[in-house]
């Protein structure tokens, strides 16, 4: 009984995750393809490992057939490194960014990749504008802390839908952004992280434990069966109105765009949520939400250490326990024989 009683006391197991660093290597964000890079571009940058580094010494531009190009090197947002040439690259060249990773669970190798320079383009003034779709009540995944995956919970959200200006457009690889509701910071996008139309492209933020840049949410309470009443810890915004801005930054410009905000609406949480699996296809008080899609996996690189490792609850700890009972059994018959 007592071993049964330790069982329920002791948690049930649970994912202990590690973000998976090094699953994804060193990266370069470069226009799409078919597209050129301004050669009046102010910093080249170069993305790390996820939780990892960039080694500065090895961030090296050079001209396809070989000869490097002089250019200086240093630190920008999110832990990028940027490499700023010395003169303007000449248009209508091919050339060859690399760099090597640092990562403390693997050898890393030098990565690169080239781009086609076009014309100097005037550096853009303005960022676009920015709007709010109108609120929608569903289950979405919430991203809480270290676990690895997500919980899911019913709430209300809404979309910011960015529309970057022309001028900005071309440049739109080396700019990171960030997202801020009535003053405060809610989430942020490294370089690359919203395409040439202003849709978010980032897929690190689940495992940075970072909100999406472009979603805005309040939650009232976790979704599926057996679903706790509690409110999770990651709750979102307050419902009413709130006003969004969203602040767009060139690396290594020496100007300051202008951020682009909206205003909008999140209603409260209603008696709809009072049972939050009830009529739900799957369970007698309430089932599992269905399910909706979630970020592709990160590509595995090498043997890098796995994203996430079950840890032992209730029943490891129960047969342990059940294992030095045993032991410790036999060993008093062999004393007494």
């Amino acid at each position: 009984m007592f071993l049964f009683g330790m069982g329920a006391l002791i948690p049930p197991s649970a994912q202990a995750c590690v973000a998976p660093n090094c699953r994804v290597d060193v990266r370069f964000p470069l226009p799409e393809k078919g597209k050129t890079v301004p050669a009046n571009i102010p910093g080249l940058v170069t993305v790390p490992p996820l939780l990892e580094s960039v080694d500065p010494t090895t961030v090296r531009l050079r001209l396809l057939d070989g000869p490097a190009v002089p250019s200086t090197v240093t630190t920008g947002a999110h832990q990028t490194q940027v490499l700023v040439p010395n003169a303007p690259l000449v248009p209508g060249t091919w050339y060859r960014i690399e760099a090597k990773g640092v990562c403390q669970f693997q050898e890393t190798r030098t990565q690169s990749a080239t781009f086609f320079t076009g014309p100097a383009l005037p550096l853009p003034t303005t960022a676009g504008t920015l709007t709010a779709d109108p609120p929608t009540n569903g289950a979405f995944p919430l991203y809480e802390d270290s676990s690895c995956g997500s919980r899911w919970v019913r709430g209300d959200s809404t979309t910011l839908r960015f529309t970057p200006s022309p001028e900005l457009v071309p440049f739109m690889p080396w700019v990171h952004w960030t997202v801020e509701v009535d003053g405060q910071p809610w989430s942020y996008a490294k370089h690359g992280g919203l395409t040439s139309t202003g849709e978010d492209d980032s897929e690190s933020y689940p495992y940075e434990y970072n909100r999406r840049l472009l979603l805005l949410y309040t939650v009232c309470g976790y979704a599926g069966c057996g679903a706790s009443h509690e409110q999770p810890p990651n709750s979102g915004l307050a419902p009413g109105w709130h006003r969004a801005t969203l602040t767009a930054t060139l690396e290594q410009a020496s100007l300051a765009l202008p951020p682009v905000s909206v205003d909008f609406e999140l209603p409260p949480c209603e008696a709809r949520f009072a049972n939050m699996g009830a009529g739900v296809r799957g369970c007698a008080d309430g089932g599992p939400v269905d399910p909706l899609p979630l970020p592709p996996p990160l590509p595995e690189s090498g043997d890098s250490k796995k994203g996430c490792s079950q840890t032992g609850g209730g029943l490891t700890v129960l047969g342990l326990l059940a294992t030095v009972r045993l032991w410790r059994g036999r060993s008093s018959r062999r004393a007494n024989a």
